[in-house]
């Protein structure tokens, strides 16, 4: 009897072990199952709805250079033009909600177009996609030629109200660009009437000034590199002065009403993208772009490239809303 029992407490023993090493491997298999690798795993594609070369071009390709080395992955740029950049937004907007396909896109140009567009707009910012955050900022100056008699934003304000019978006119790049928008709300801001000349482009519309084909003009402040000795800057319409060409002061030193507008350059994602996904992005984006490198690289470039929080992008495009909206042509 005693061997009977010693041999049957043996048997025990080892359905015991048998049962725990297969209950092991289940949880091993379960846990192999449902745990998932650390995002990102592929390369990332960055959109844009500009052409390349331009400036949101460039702030994509700047970014581009260094997200790698926070993300162990390759950040694409891909240039989906069409529709004031709306194509590239609805591709961020189609694509799974995963993290893997972002857009780069200034607040107020995707604003404006949602807004004129109204009902049929194929993406609204705020409500389709997550902004994660910004990388630098677009800021409009307003630009006169080099010998006219204008020295500061305030003598020509002075002159346009002194004269409204001389039809002064202005050159922007469209009636519905920021800048467009801008020369709007500087010109209501100051109780001046002048006539607007529109042009498809920044360049365009520097060039009509240059070439004094109008008496002023609302372009962006980096379209003065290399026009330093045709055009004066007199003023930029933000509520500080631009990193590169900090040599032009803003409309409040100048005693006039301040505009306060700073056009971000934000990276979107989709509005439904994973909470470890979102705060990767924005680790990433702050890293990258408050990194010496990122800053170094976009100075050569002539473009201002620095963090700004997701709250503090938000907060300037709410400016620009409240601002631009009653100008803004529906379709």
């Amino acid at each position: 009897m005693k061997n009977l029992k010693t041999g049957s407490f043996s048997i025990q023993r080892f359905l015991v072990f048998v049962a725990l090493a297969a209950l092991s491997v289940t949880v091993i298999g379960c846990t192999r199952k449902t745990s998932k690798a650390e995002y990102p795993t592929k390369p990332i594609t960055l959109m844009v709805g500009f052409s390349a070369g331009g400036s949101t071009d460039m702030y994509a390709r700047a970014f581009s250079s260094f997200a790698h080395e926070q993300l162990g992955m390759p950040v694409t740029v891909v240039n989906k033009t069409g529709a004031s950049g709306m194509i590239a937004a609805k591709a961020v907007y189609d694509a799974p909600p995963d993290g893997y396909t972002l857009l780069l896109a200034s607040g107020g140009g995707f604003f404006i177009k949602a807004a004129s567009d109204g009902d049929k707009a194929a993406v609204v910012p705020m409500r389709d996609l997550k902004v994660l955050g910004s990388v630098g900022q677009a800021i409009t100056a307003l630009v006169v030629p080099i010998d006219s008699p204008f020295k500061t934003a305030k003598e020509l304000v002075d002159y346009a109200k002194a004269h409204p019978e001389k039809k002064m006119r202005w050159s922007n790049p469209g009636r519905s660009s920021t800048k467009g928008l801008i020369g709007r709300v500087f010109l209501e801001k100051n109780g001046i009437v002048a006539q607007d000349v529109p042009f498809k482009g920044g360049s365009k519309a520097r060039n009509a000034v240059a070439a004094k084909q109008v008496d002023f003009s609302f372009i962006g402040v980096q379209l003065m590199a290399g026009f330093e000795t045709k055009l004066r800057a007199l003023g930029v319409m933000s509520d500080e002065r631009d990193l590169i060409f900090n040599d032009i002061p803003t409309l409040k030193e100048q005693g006039l009403p301040t505009l306060g507008i700073s056009n971000p350059m934000i990276i979107w994602g989709h509005k439904n993208l994973p909470e470890d996904v979102v705060a990767k992005l924005k680790e990433t984006i702050k890293n990258v772009s408050s990194s010496d490198a990122y800053k170094k690289m976009t100075k050569t470039m002539r473009i201002n490239g620095f963090y700004s929080s997701p709250e503090d992008a938000i907060a300037k495009i709410d400016i620009m809303k409240k601002l631009m909206t009653p100008f803004i042509p529906k379709k």
